[in-house]
């Protein structure tokens, strides 16, 4: 890689709060490293394509991308350019063709599972919560550089099984995640995140939140307070966001981050509640509500200070 290209690469990963990977890059080959947020080893790629010239830099827990491009910098001042058009379009239909694919092996992992409890139910304070568990999701990869790159995305599975959380939008399965034993998360790699959400409760009103253990959290402080929600988790902060402004009337219940310069030096998730005019609450202190439940001390009493935050906006 050109230094020239290599000094725009750190700055797409800049643009998406990655950071640069410290391995060299392989042309056609997607390159893991560590995201700027919480929780941010292995969560972000870097994409290098064939042609050695451009690429992609993504954030798994945002779902952000910026590319960046030696060409487009060259040809900057030349907007018509049908060579450069020609090979857009054909980066576009490859990139569809691999989301269909994804899609397909994400089908494929749901129908095999089987339901059963899991260790980090447990660690979150839900031991008899059943969901879908694989011992092992590469049979269902296809023979490919694409499933190649799908199995070198994979969390380092410290113990069986993993537990599966699908992603759906509407009723479309796009996406699933994987968690260990120890509740080290990832998105299957090049899965639609953006939009996806997994629900485990219906009611009349509906409570939009992060990760798996604070919406079980929340489904039940808002069953302390009698009230029948649909409740659903959607992955990353930016996605609360996205998720929450797709639904009149929708609830966040936000966690409560480390602040970020690049944020407004707001937590990500106070960030991306704010935007969407939702009304939205978040713990006291640093942590998700599921921290706030499983804190030391009596963890109903802890529910129902969670169930009493929740209600500060219910109107």
């Amino acid at each position: 890689m050109s230094a020239s290209l290599h000094e725009l690469m750190r700055e797409a990963c800049a643009a998406v709060a990655v950071e640069p990977p410290k391995r060299r890059l392989t042309p056609g080959v997607w390159t893991r490293t560590d995201s700027k947020g919480k929780n941010g080893k292995n969560d972000a790629a870097v994409f290098l394509d064939d042609n050695g010239n451009s690429g992609v830099a993504h954030n798994y827990q945002t779902g952000k991308s910026q590319r960046f491009s030696l060409e487009g910098l060259r040809q900057a001042s030349n907007d018509n350019n049908p060579e450069r058009d020609r090979e857009r379009a054909r980066r576009d239909r490859e990139e569809e063709l691999q989301r269909q694919e994804v899609e397909r092996v994400c089908a494929r992992i749901v129908s095999a599972c089987r339901e059963d409890r899991h260790a980090y139910f447990d660690k979150k304070g839900f031991p008899d919560e059943l969901g879908l568990v694989c011992d092992d999701p590469r049979p269902f990869f296809p023979d490919s550089r694409l499933g190649e790159a799908l199995a070198r995305s994979l969390p380092d599975a410290e113990g069986k099984p993993l537990l599966i959380i699908p992603g759906r939008i509407g009723s479309k399965l796009v996406t699933v995640q994987f968690i260990t034993v120890s509740g080290v998360k990832k998105n299957i790699l090049k899965g639609q995140m953006g939009g996806s959400f997994h629900r485990i409760a219906t009611g009349r009103d509906t409570w939009v939140c992060e990760g798996i253990g604070t919406a079980l959290t929340v489904r039940a402080a808002l069953r302390l307070l009698g009230a029948n929600a649909t409740v659903l988790s959607a992955f990353s902060a930016s996605n609360v966001g996205r998720v929450a402004e797709s639904i009149a009337g929708s609830r966040i219940a936000a966690d409560h981050d480390k602040p970020v310069e690049g944020l407004e030096n707001q937590g990500a998730g106070e960030f991306y509640a704010r935007r969407t005019g939702r009304r939205w609450v978040m713990p006291p202190e640093m942590g998700d509500f599921n921290d706030m439940h499983m804190a030391p001390g009596d963890r109903k009493e802890n529910l129902r200070a969670v169930a009493l935050r929740l209600r500060e906006v219910m109107g």
